[in-house]
């Protein structure tokens, strides 16, 4: 029987590493699709920062979400100096927490060292940690705290979006 995982996709944190370093963007079904090989997945949350009434990223979360993967969205909200803020660090990890009695592995995709307590306190519950990121924009001290570390380079070829022509 396959230990059971649950996926937490920091989406702010995926685009830049996906637009920055990897200069090209992962089928999300897919990369779901990839840990399905080792896991019964339990769920797959996407957390997203978005701009109302931008119809492309509404698109975006229908697509998701027919998927079969469960959208946490917030507005993003324009502060005092100008510029712009929609952090969802905060959401992942209360709904990591809370629901760490639905998995034994949880999949950070994320390379934001702020998430490095969550690892640790999902591990101190006995939960395995696997973050999913790129090299170039994952601290250390993430690494450390994880059981495991996949760098999505090495996914590419199972993961990559095939562009409709």
């Amino acid at each position: 029987m396959k230990r059971r995982a649950g996926i937490f996709i920091d989406g702010a944190n995926f685009y830049f590493i996906q637009k920055d370093i990897l200069h090209t963007r992962i089928d999300l079904v897919k990369l779901v699709n990839y840990f399905r090989i080792e896991f019964d997945i339990y769920n797959t949350f996407f957390y997203l920062a978005y701009r109302e009434g931008d119809e492309k990223q509404e698109n975006f979360i229908k697509l998701l979400a027919f998927s079969g993967i469960t959208v946490i969205k917030k507005p993003i909200k324009q502060l005092k100096d100008g510029s712009y803020k929609g952090d969802l660090d905060v959401d992942i990890t209360i709904d990591a927490l809370l629901t760490k009695d639905n998995y034994h592995t949880a999949v950070l995709c994320t390379g934001d060292g702020d998430f490095e307590r969550l690892a640790w306190t999902l591990r101190h519950f006995g939960k395995e940690v696997i973050c999913l990121s790129a090299r170039e924009a994952t601290a250390v001290e993430l690494v450390n705290a994880c059981d495991r570390y996949i760098d999505l380079k090495d996914l590419l070829p199972l993961v990559r979006l095939e562009e409709r022509e």
